[in-house]
């Protein structure tokens, strides 16, 4: 696996600046929506990337638009500024800073009888899935948390200073629907529960799913197929067409000579909207949804840990 940037440092350095491969069961929450959760490792195993998503690369037969993520090669824990990224050198479409971690939902079990309901524990909660034989399967509700370093994670790593996060259960609750989005954290004084056999059987090999995302043949067989002038990005990103080069020339040759640049162009990292990660629309849900129909997974999820050497 690509040795990626982990650990709250990485979350707070990514929080200062401004500016899909397979299968993945991943937690959103809407505007407004409170969900309970147990981290499942500790604040240094939460990676940071930089990241493309949303990225449509097709059409579906239904006509929807087909999307995907990528982890760019401009990484620095990747190839750098001078890695490949054809995202950005050929449509303009800037990636984002996201960090990523395991978690599990867990719902609140109250006490029975008359007068406001009190918690006395915490539950794993589930969710349904269609296998390929049309069976519906029911499984415990582990996922991947992808968020802003800024609006999401900075704000554990705060909390990570007074006790563990893996060793809290946390009631959060996201706030706004867009730019202007934020999350709420309180603490739970429950224990977390004892999830180890579930995640045995929790079929998905993070690692596996990284370094496919950040497979730069992946990225360069999928967009490389993608016209030029096409727009690649659901929240822009259109192409840089001829039209666009011939007037980007145009504007250069008016420029006096003592002001061109020579600086080589370099990623600039900016913050997008929230909801492009976070709001459950309808063409991201039936996306996710088709693939949690196609054919068993067999891989494991193996834990958020190093097992190789920096990827070049």
């Amino acid at each position: 696996m690509a040795q990626f940037r982990k650990g709250a440092e990485a979350v707070q350095a990514a929080a200062q600046r401004k500016g899909g491969g397979k299968y993945a069961p991943i937690l959103r929450w809407e505007g407004g929506e409170k969900k309970y959760i147990q981290f499942l490792d500790s604040m240094d195993e939460i990676i940071t990337v930089l990241m493309h998503q949303w990225i449509i690369v097709g059409q579906r037969e239904d006509g929807r638009e087909n999307y995907e993520r990528f982890i760019s090669r401009r990484d620095p824990m990747l190839d750098g500024a001078d890695g490949y990224d054809e995202l950005i050198e050929r449509f303009g479409v800037t990636p984002t800073e996201r960090s990523i971690a395991l978690v599990v939902e867990v719902e609140p079990a109250y006490s029975s009888g008359s007068g406001r309901k009190k918690i006395e524990g915490f539950d794993l909660a589930e969710r349904q899935y269609e296998n390929k034989d049309g069976e519906t399967i029911t499984v415990p509700n582990f996922g991947l948390i992808i968020e802003s370093p800024k609006t999401f994670f900075n704000t554990l790593a705060e909390y990570n200073e007074s006790a563990p996060i893996d060793e809290v259960i946390y009631e959060v609750k996201r706030l706004g629907e867009s730019t202007d989005t934020a999350y709420v954290f309180i603490p739970t004084d429950f224990e977390t529960l004892d999830v180890e056999e579930e995640l045995d059987d929790f079929e998905f090999d993070f690692e596996a799913w990284l370094d496919e995302l950040a497979d730069e043949d992946r990225m360069r067989e999928i967009v490389g197929a993608i016209p030029t002038g096409a727009k690649v990005s659901r929240y822009g990103g259109k192409g840089k067409g001829k039209d666009d080069e011939e007037e980007k020339d145009k504007k250069k040759s008016t420029r006096r000579s003592g002001t061109a640049s020579t600086r080589r162009s370099r990623a600039k990292v900016e913050e997008e909207p929230e909801d492009a990660e976070d709001a459950k629309d309808d063409d991201a849900n039936a996306n996710e949804d088709e693939d949690a129909k196609s054919s068993a997974r067999s891989r494991r999820f193996k834990g958020l840990r190093e097992t190789a050497t920096k990827k070049k």
